[in-house]
């Protein structure tokens, strides 16, 4: 968990995150990914910066490190990333790209 969050802490930073505001930045975060856990990054760019954090830019990496952490914690009231485990699938495997195959290859 912790090298989990070191490392999406690292990457905010990189994509532009004031270090001393990352706690509140993660709770911006988590109200995204809790409300929709399939958001896409432009739109959780669009609703950061709705709520005043204009300088961050998260990529799909960011959104799933976050996610990741999310669901690892435990007793911190924050909502239960576990019960929607089909929209974290997709939003996993939407970025997956497969070949189109021949009706002669089946």
């Amino acid at each position: 968990m912790d090298d989990f969050k070191q490392v999406l802490l690292d990457r905010l930073v990189k994509k532009g995150a004031d270090p001393s505001s990352l706690s509140s930045i993660l709770k911006a975060l988590s109200k995204i990914l809790s409300e929709d856990p399939g958001v896409d990054p432009g739109a959780a760019n669009e609703r950061l910066r709705y709520l005043g954090w204009q300088e961050v830019q998260v990529d799909y990496h960011i959104l799933q490190l976050a996610l990741a952490c999310f669901e690892l914690q435990t007793g911190t009231g924050a909502p239960s990333f576990g019960e929607d485990q089909r929209a974290r699938q997709a939003l996993r495997l939407r970025n997956v790209e497969i070949a189109p195959i021949a009706l002669n290859d089946l």
